[in-house]
């Protein structure tokens, strides 16, 4: 099933279009509850309110962040591991840090902020789903032993669990049974973010919200994520037009349309709607 991408400036009512779609699966009859992907906690309680100001209530479904979708598909999985915490996680590091063979990495570990940014470095590799395998040099070689010290203790990182729950969603017939599934406020997303998108969209519908506009130099940093979203809905996407300037005053409708632009061309009055400080 392809992906369902809306796409469009800020203000043209793309989360408000999604969220309609979202209470119009939870009515369905179909028994299929959706399930909401918001950027992080707070935007829970606040979609809450939202969706309860349009009705006056909610039976079934689900809302909650990439984090949560991750952490309900390796519930109760064969072979789960219980996740390290950020203090245990820390530690590991420093241990596989103080045991390592550093060479050239040998003046900058001396420095306390070493291992956290090691830490960072690892986090980013297994959010990019890769194995210590693909990774050269020195950096690779802290990663296996980072990994195999995860071995070693039983324990899952962030990352490791991330990738088993993709692995499991792409292989387990029972990890999803074709709830819907929508998703917004996502301006990059991870490798194993993406993967978890692309699996998700071969096994039901996904419908993603995405603030774009084609051309425009204040989205240009979300062209590729924006095309390869465009590509796995395989011409499955909506552009909302433009609908600030029903709203907004003309000032600050003429900053929202030529932000960043080479010519943009003859201002409106500020009329007070603009201050500087």
């Amino acid at each position: 099933m392809p992906l369902r991408l809306i796409a469009g400036p800020a203000n043209a009512g793309k989360v408000e279009l999604l969220l309609g779609r979202y209470l119009d699966a939870l009515e369905s009859s179909d028994g299929l509850e959706p399930t909401l992907i918001v950027p992080n906690r707070a935007d829970v309680d606040r979609v809450e309110r939202e969706l309860l100001a349009r009705r006056p209530a909610l039976l079934g479904g689900s809302i909650g962040t990439f984090d949560d979708l991750f952490d309900r598909l390796v519930r109760g999985s064969e072979g789960a591991l219980r996740r390290l915490g950020r203090v245990e996680q820390t530690l590991v590091v420093r241990r596989v840090v103080s045991g390592a063979q550093l060479d050239g990495y040998a003046r900058s570990a001396v420095h306390a902020g070493f291992a956290e940014s090691l830490e960072r470095a690892l986090g980013e590799l297994d959010e990019g789903l890769l194995t210590p395998a693909a990774v050269e040099g020195e950096l690779g070689a802290l990663y296996a032993g980072y990994r195999e010290e995860l071995d070693r203790l039983g324990r899952w990182d962030r990352g490791l669990l991330r990738s088993h729950a993709v692995e499991r969603l792409r292989t387990d017939l029972d990890a999803w049974h074709g709830e819907p599934v929508f998703a917004y406020g996502f301006e990059d997303l991870t490798g194993a973010e993406w993967a978890l998108l692309e699996a998700l969209a071969a096994r039901t519908e996904v419908t993603v919200s995405l603030p774009y506009e084609p051309g425009r130099p204040v989205f240009a940093a979300l062209r590729r994520t924006a095309e390869d979203l465009a590509g796995l809905a395989s011409g499955a996407v909506e552009e909302l037009p433009p609908r600030y300037g029903a709203v907004a005053p003309p000032a600050l409708v003429h900053l929202e349309r030529t932000l960043f632009a080479d010519a943009p061309g003859e201002a409106p009055a500020l009329d007070g709607v603009i201050r500087f400080f």
